[in-house]
């Protein structure tokens, strides 16, 4: 069964609350086959009385039409609604999609009045639409794209095919995410200049300070620039072990980051959480 129609921001409407009476179906059919064309991405909305269907579009594609009773199609519409009230609001592509593909997701409760939940969304790269207080916004990757977020100490829920995490599974998804991008940099720093003799080197003189890097243990190993862990090896140690021996490494082959081809790695949210940015691991 869709939940019920979710608002969206009217800022950038085409029009709204036209009767159909006076903007006949055949008219507006037509306009929105030639907005279509030119790759509508949005939500029409018709409504008589208390009936009413939603219809929604993303990149020029129409994903479809629902009601309260469930999905809809155009004749179907027309001839359930023959005197609406109509609205036409484009949408950004990914806001449009959350709006089609939420209609029928459960809504999840958020921990904590707002803004408290705000962190762990971004943290967690949420996607999906965000509720709380008569708010609407719809969320891509951790970031607001359409729409209001709640007012300060709100209650919240949420709409999202992704499972909300907590924050110890959250912790444990992030590390693990840092610990493949270390994997991902070694693999990039070797393709610029070899670096296995250079981290043995330095792996021996820290193993003192992290335990870890000892090349007996094996619990870190860089071979032809593939970094290998042992999956027992606690993130915690692990991290702080790569960034010193990463540094290290750097200052003995004669290298810093900045001479490294690492523009794309510098775009992902994992190189601030490693540490990256320490003035002591090479010049930036």
């Amino acid at each position: 069964m869709p939940q019920p129609r979710l608002d969206v921001p009217r800022d950038r409407a085409v029009y709204t609350q036209l009767l159909t009476d006076h903007y006949p179906w055949t008219e507006v059919t037509l306009d929105l086959a030639a907005r279509q064309a030119q790759g509508l991405s949005g939500v029409f909305d018709a409504q008589q009385g208390g009936a009413w269907a939603r219809f929604v579009w993303v990149g020029g594609h129409l994903r479809g039409g629902f009601t309260a009773a469930g999905e809809v199609g155009w004749p179907a519409a027309l001839s359930a609604l023959p005197r609406a009230e109509i609205s036409l609001t484009p949408l950004d592509p990914a806001a449009a999609e959350l709006l089609w593909t939420s209609r029928t997701l459960e809504p999840q409760p958020l921990e904590g009045v707002w803004p408290d939940p705000a962190p762990r969304l971004e943290r967690q790269g949420f996607s999906g639409v965000l509720l709380g207080a008569g708010a609407c916004s719809f969320w891509t990757g951790g970031q607001v794209t359409e729409g209001k977020v709640p007012e300060p100490g709100s209650r919240c829920t949420v709409l999202s095919a992704q499972p909300l995490l907590s924050d110890q599974a959250l912790g444990a998804v992030e590390a693990a995410a840092v610990l493949a991008f270390w994997a991902d940099l070694i693999a990039t720093t070797h393709r610029h200049a070899p670096l296995d003799e250079a981290w043995r080197q330095v792996s021996v003189r820290l193993a003192g300070q992290h335990p870890c890097l000892d090349p007996f243990a094996q619990e870190v190993t860089v071979q032809e620039g593939r970094l290998t862990l042992d999956p027992d090896l606690p993130p915690d140690e692990a991290q702080p072990a790569l960034l010193d021996a990463f540094g290290a490494t750097l200052a003995r082959l004669g290298l810093r980051l900045a001479d490294l081809p690492v523009s794309a790695l510098r775009t992902r949210r994992e190189w601030l959480a490693a540490g990256l940015e320490r003035p002591e691991v090479g010049a930036v």
